[in-house]
């Protein structure tokens, strides 16, 4: 079955979010504004301009620019590498994310998402970390698993590939989130982890699939770790680490955050 087949109106969903000054919290703004995507595609500059945030300038690059993303070879490769792409109003777009501050327009999933998910646990931490924060991630997300929370973590070294690994012993479910597109797997020493996480959860990112892992994806991809989640367990993380923005994105969107000692 063609994964796209009925997740309408796709296209013009990547072409927008791809548009010049569009990020998640504008989108947002212009589907309420305009009620659905095919009005946004329709609308005069001077038409843009009436939503919040958006100046002349701005509404001229996105008239400009907002069919310029190739939509149609993005999709055959998508449905080459088995991925399905889900937008905001999709029925299999996760509830929780819909409900953050700024959740990801468009969803690419490699995997399989279900309803259980909805009982999420994040577990993150420090790539560089020590035994004992593997030990403790394993352990944790093992007996969280067991019990029936999906482990929500982001596939990079350390943390959260122990917590990846745990839940999959415990023969429960797992997401990864990416931050790049889902034709890289970042760290490539997790491979093999990326295939046993699509067999027993989903991969998903919300970047374009060939996008590489650089350091500004992560913060976004950070967000979406807390918002996929109930709460978010911190297992060592260094002052300046990544796993401290998916903390504060969970505190700004009202989850619970935890910590271990």
């Amino acid at each position: 079955m063609n994964n796209q087949a009925h997740s309408s109106g796709i296209e013009s969903w990547l072409k927008l979010i791809r548009a010049e000054g569009i990020g998640p919290t504008l989108f947002k703004r212009l589907l309420a504004y305009f009620g659905d995507v095919e009005q946004i595609f329709a609308a005069s500059v001077a038409a843009l301009t009436k939503v919040e945030g958006i100046g002349n300038k701005t509404a001229e690059s996105i008239a400009r620019t907002r069919d310029a993303f190739d939509a149609a070879a993005e999709l055959a490769l998508a449905d080459k590498l088995n991925v399905w792409v889900i937008h905001m109003q999709d029925d299999r777009y996760p509830p929780a994310l819909k409900a953050v501050y700024d959740p990801p327009p468009v969803l690419y999933v490699k995997g399989t998402l279900t309803r259980s998910d909805n009982l999420a646990m994040a577990i993150v931490g420090s790539r560089r970390c020590t035994h004992y924060g593997t030990e403790q991630a394993n352990r944790f997300s093992h007996l969280l698993a067991s019990a029936g929370f999906t482990i929500v973590s982001g596939l990079a070294r350390g943390i959260d590939t122990a917590a990846h690994r745990g839940a999959l012993a415990a023969k429960g479910r797992t997401i990864a989130v990416q931050g790049c597109g889902l034709k890289t797997v970042f760290p490539p020493e997790n491979a093999k982890l990326f295939e046993q996480i699509t067999e027993n959860g989903a991969v998903i990112s919300e970047l374009p699939l060939t996008y590489e892992p650089l350091a500004e994806n992560f913060p976004g991809r950070n967000r979406i770790i807390a918002g996929l989640s109930m709460g978010v367990l911190v297992v060592e993380a260094t002052y300046r680490s990544g796993a401290l923005i998916s903390a504060q994105a969970a505190l700004e969107n009202n989850r619970e955050v935890m910590a271990i000692p």
